[in-house]
């Protein structure tokens, strides 16, 4: 399976920011892409999850999943398909707990379909109210909290709600979390690692690890090479003014924490 981006052209506000980006990503890969602020990073990610505010020239671009084309889907769609942004800033969400929008979530992408395996879950208004097959609510819930375990995540944030009051490495342990409990096909981490200290930061390297053994393809928005001391990249982009200028294996990334991007732009 891969996820293929084909002369990507997008802009913001009537700029153009994107200016022709293509790049495949297979399952269990891990591709970086790193440059300088303002060189299109985070804007590619939006782009490929379909933010509204990103505006794609389609009679230029292709977003593929294998050979499906969903550059015309809505955001929920694509999630459907297999994609997920683990967001730079990930805003709160009042009045929403974590492990509700994870079995909401979850229930999105793995919904029962008739005729399907039993419901397990003993108690029947919890068992009316789960309608993802294959898993009971009990099961559900223990595996949220072994990833939860997992990352040194506070059991006691998952009946908080989203991102309300957390802080900085809170938020990127959660959004992790979300990715681990989804398993999609696709995940995209925007500057994940900013504001982590080193033991977070190996933490959610550690996570992406697991989530790349499970077969998703990855990838990996930064600006330096921090995390990518602790999860080996296949391919390193360097993204500058909208364009991929350069791609090389992971010592790529380590002539750019030398020498910076001065060369590129």
């Amino acid at each position: 399976m891969s996820l293929t981006l084909s002369n990507l052209h997008a802009t913001v506000a009537g700029k153009e920011i994107l200016r022709g980006i293509s790049l495949t990503v297979a399952s269990g890969e891990v591709h970086a892409v790193m440059g300088p602020n303002g060189s299109g990073k985070s804007t590619l990610a939006y782009a490929v999850m379909g933010h509204p505010g990103v505006k794609i020239l389609r009679s230029k671009s292709t977003i593929l999943i294998n050979d499906k084309n969903i550059i015309d889907l809505p955001t929920e769609e694509r999630a459907k398909a297999g994609l997920f942004l683990a967001l730079q800033n990930p805003i709160a969400v009042p009045g929403v707990s974590v492990l509700n929008l994870l079995r909401t979530a979850y229930q999105e992408l793995h919904t029962a379909k008739h005729g399907g395996p039993p419901d397990t879950t003993h108690n029947p208004l919890l068992s009316r109210r789960w309608l993802a097959s294959g898993i009971s609510i009990l099961e559900f819930t223990s595996m949220v909290k072994k990833y939860a375990r997992a990352l040194h995540i506070d059991e006691s944030l998952l009946s908080r709600s989203v991102h309300d009051g957390f802080s900085g490495g809170e938020k990127k342990k959660i959004e992790m979390l979300t990715a681990l409990v989804l398993s999609p096909k696709f995940a995209i981490f925007d500057e994940i690692d900013t504001g982590l200290d080193v033991d977070a930061l190996k933490i959610v390297a550690k996570g992406i690890g697991a989530l790349v053994k499970k077969g998703t393809g990855v990838i990996i928005i930064t600006h330096y090479r921090r995390i990518l001391k602790y999860i080996h990249p296949d391919v390193v982009h360097v993204l500058v003014n909208g364009n991929i200028v350069k791609s090389g294996s992971a010592n790529l990334a380590n002539i750019l924490e030398e020498k910076g991007y001065a060369e590129y732009q």
